[in-house]
């Protein structure tokens, strides 16, 4: 039997976390299991290429709909902690992005706390404080995307938040749109030839701000709405002009550059989108739970 990671603390401690766990639940996987398996497969495969994977100084765990991500060597620093922060919130973005246009969501949580992680002869264990808090956590709360417990805001370097309530704080992974913001403009479009530079991947934003607020106005469920309208408030809250000019525009990225200023950025997205919408097709994992959904449905 051998010991992998481990770390005793208490979830109630007043000490720095010296453990960070980024917990992610993808919604709406059990209609996909059902209804969709080609999804399924899509879902893993995107899993599967997360830049997380490359990282030494992380774990992760993924079963059923769930990923774990954590650091297993323990850290003792402010600037370690607010290293391990702005990496695990750097993933959550990168799951966001490749997500984009794929109609496919997820609820993450970034907290701190006890977490462990042990591999005996046949399974795997892993539990802790952590982890209960960000499930209970994940329950209750409507929304898409990404909180950071408060535990976690003090090192918290690179991204814009807002209080989501008494505990969590609602993490703006659209980064693009904060850096038009932070040009000043007082109205849209902005007559900065170099917009794009500075703003670089807006399209990527303004296609996800089209599908919440498509989610938020559609006839899907009415707790899909409800996370999708949850968002789309700290959006507008926080940035009332882009949103209005993009609402107004039919989310024209236009509407907030010169004409053609994200074009190459624009046709990136596109193939990006059609790309991860072809992922995981025809792979073993596919033809298996497609295979499988058919013989349930009683199909040959």
């Amino acid at each position: 039997m051998q010991n992998i990671f481990s770390y005793r603390g208490n979830i109630l401690s007043t000490e720095p976390p010296t453990r960070f766990l980024l917990y992610i639940d993808i919604l709406g996987f059990k209609d996909m299991t059902l209804n969709d398996p080609r999804k399924v497969a899509r879902v893993y495969s995107i899993l599967d290429k997360l830049n997380v994977h490359k990282h030494p100084n992380f774990k992760t765990i993924v079963f059923s709909d769930t990923i774990l991500t954590y650091n297993p060597e323990l850290v003792e620093s402010k600037e370690d902690r607010e290293y391990i922060v702005w990496y695990l919130t750097e993933f959550a973005e990168d799951l966001y992005s490749r997500l984009v246009g794929q109609d496919i969501y997820f609820r993450a949580i970034l907290v701190g706390g006890d977490f462990h992680h042990f591999q005996l002869e046949n399974v795997q264990c892993f539990f802790g404080g952590a982890l209960i808090r960000a499930y209970l956590a994940e329950q209750g709360m409507p929304f898409f995307g990404l909180v950071m417990h408060k535990d976690c805001v003090p090192y918290n370097r690179y991204f814009r938040l807002d209080e989501f309530n008494d505990e969590f704080s609602f993490v703006y992974l659209s980064r693009p749109i904060e850096q038009l913001h932070n040009l000043g403009a007082k109205s849209y479009p902005v007559s900065f030839p170099e917009v794009d530079d500075m703003a670089p991947d807006m399209p990527e934003s303004v296609r996800f701000l089209r599908d919440i607020y498509a989610l938020m106005r559609g006839r899907r469920a009415p707790e899909i709405r409800a996370k999708a309208l949850t968002v789309w408030d700290f959006y507008f809250r926080r940035y009332p002009e882009i949103v209005s000019a993009l609402v107004a525009s039919n989310f024209s990225v236009d509407a907030l550059g010169p004409r053609g200023a994200w074009k190459d950025e624009k046709a990136a997205l596109e193939e990006k989108i059609k790309y991860y919408k072809r992922i995981g097709s025809g792979t073993e994992m596919s033809i298996a739970v497609q295979k499988f959904s058919k013989s349930r449905n009683g199909n040959p």
